[in-house]
This record gives C-alpha cells, structure tokens and sequence, in this order.
C-alpha cells in the first residue's frame, strides 16, 4: 500500500523524533506505530476490570439506581442505609 500524508509541523517533527530515537526507517516507525496501538485497544477491550474498580465493588460502592435528577439533594431520604456500620437514624 501506498501512503501519502501531510502533516502539519508539530506532527512532522513528533515523527522525526520517533524516527531518530528507534532508529528505524520511517516506514518501520509507522507500521510499529499501528501494531503498537492495535494492542493497546485489543488489550483495553479485552481487559479485565482494575484492582482499584474490584475493591469498590467488592466494598459495594459501585452500582446505580434509578430515581430523580435531584438525588444529590435528596439521597438522604431516597437510600437505605441500614445495612451501613454504625448506622444512626436522623
């Protein structure tokens, strides 16, 4: 396949700098450039989710409900939170 580009001036010097530090031939730049982002989305599809996503879940802190558009004025009386530790009713 035949490519032609233009790329503005930040672009071709961004190039120019990969090009120099892999030290590669500019058509060797480019195809690592899009094996690299290939696995970086198959690897982000594909991914399972973050440690720091299973502890809130395990901890029950994510979820959704469905209620009004007010809910950050009114979760006090919308939520049940008697399973909450040292539970006190208001």
């Amino acid at each position: 396949m035949h490519i032609e580009a233009e790329l503005d001036d930040v672009y071709t010097e961004r190039l120019l700098q990969l090009q120099h530090r892999l030290q590669k031939p500019l058509v060797q730049v480019i195809t690592t450039a899009i094996d690299t982002t290939l696995a970086q989305l198959n690897s982000e599809k594909n991914e399972e989710p973050s440690p720091l996503y299973r502890a809130f879940e395990e901890a029950g802190l994510i979820g959704c409900i469905e209620t009004d558009e007010q809910l950050a004025t009114t979760y006090k009386q919308k939520l049940d939170f008697s399973h909450k530790h040292s539970h006190t009713q208001q």
